[in-house]
């Protein structure tokens, strides 16, 4: 039984309005990270989706718009309630938290697993991979992002490059006061290996860029991202016909 606990529930409460509010409009979110996970989610009409750490409903909107049957659960309930009014009941959505058990989910109920910039907030993906692996019909996909290695080490400033390490990062580009978000960084070993583990295979690893658009709302920024990857996309498959 894993007895890890939340460690960003209580800044993502403090934060969750603000984050549905502006992170479309955010370089990282609107413009490298939604059209990454986006790509490559382009033909889901009809499929039975898990957006595993939804937060406010940003790909839960997108995939039911697309014809998708979505299932989404955060461990925020602040996010969920936003969720839910921007889905506008287009998707079941609930309170659960990915390294623990979730029995709500059944096993091989759906075709797709996603989960955008969530399980970086996990420090064993065992619970949570194992999870996406029993919910996935065979051949089913998960698709997931999380925060480049690169980028992530050149950000935090860890003491090693090196496995799995807690990490801090005072957020100011929300409005209103900064808050202290806690994560886990993480090297790429750290990142492939327990997919491996789990059973899954690897089919594709995108290294997230910033569309065009972002050069003309903000050319600094399109700039300083094309030359350091800020996220990582990888999809892998569940074995089976």
């Amino acid at each position: 039984m894993n007895d890890e606990k939340p460690i960003a529930l209580q800044a993502y409460e403090a934060l969750a309005d603000r984050y549905s509010a502006l992170a479309e409009s955010k370089a990282e979110n609107g413009y490298i990270e939604h059209p990454a996970m986006r790509a490559q989610l382009t033909d889901v009409s009809g499929l039975s989706v898990l957006d595993a750490g939804c937060g406010p409903g940003f790909l839960s909107s997108y995939l039911a718009v697309k014809g998708a049957k979505v299932t989404g659960f955060d461990v925020s309930p602040r996010m969920i309630e936003l969720a839910r009014t921007r889905t506008a009941g287009a998707a079941k959505l609930f309170v659960a938290d990915m390294s623990g058990d979730i029995p709500e989910l059944g096993a091989g109920e759906f075709d797709i697993v996603v989960s955008s910039l969530a399980i970086d907030y996990v420090r064993d993906w065992t619970v949570p991979l194992n999870t996406f692996l029993r919910v996935l019909k065979p051949g089913g996909i998960l698709v997931f992002s999380v925060q480049h290695p690169l980028g992530a080490f050149l950000w935090y400033k860890p003491p090693s490059a090196f496995g799995v390490q807690y990490v801090e990062a005072q957020w100011r580009g929300f409005g209103g006061a900064p808050v202290t978000v806690p994560d886990y960084y993480r090297s790429f070993e750290e990142m492939i290996n327990p997919l491996v583990a789990a059973g899954f295979v690897v089919e594709k690893i995108v290294d997230a860029k910033p569309i065009p658009a972002l050069k003309e709302t903000a050319p600094e920024l399109f700039a300083k991202y094309s030359r350091t990857p800020t996220f990582m996309v990888i999809v892998a498959k569940k074995a089976g016909a």
